[in-house]
């Protein structure tokens, strides 16, 4: 999500990084799903390029969800992060 929402944007990773005061491979690591970036700097990123994170409604963050999904489809097949199954069997 915060890929599309910052590319929706025009918003380089150089200039997220620069806003965020972090480096442009931390920025990628934040844009990967890397565990090992620190949860605040995926936070503000995500605030930076407009996700809300919290919500009085749970459809609130639905119809977000919903609006980044069909702006990742109509970018370019080389902007598309390809989708990973997450392993969630503890």
């Amino acid at each position: 999500m915060i890929v599309a929402a910052r590319k929706e944007r025009r918003m380089s990773q150089a200039e997220l990084a620069r806003r965020l005061g972090v480096s442009r491979p931390t920025v990628h690591a934040i844009e990967s799903g890397n565990p090992s970036v620190s949860i605040g700097s995926v936070f503000e990123a995500a605030t930076i390029v407009g996700i809300p994170l919290l919500a009085d409604d749970p459809r609130e963050l639905d119809q977000v969800a919903r609006s980044i999904a069909a702006i990742n489809r109509v970018l370019p097949r080389r902007a598309r992060r390809k989708q990973r199954e997450v392993n969630d069997d503890f």
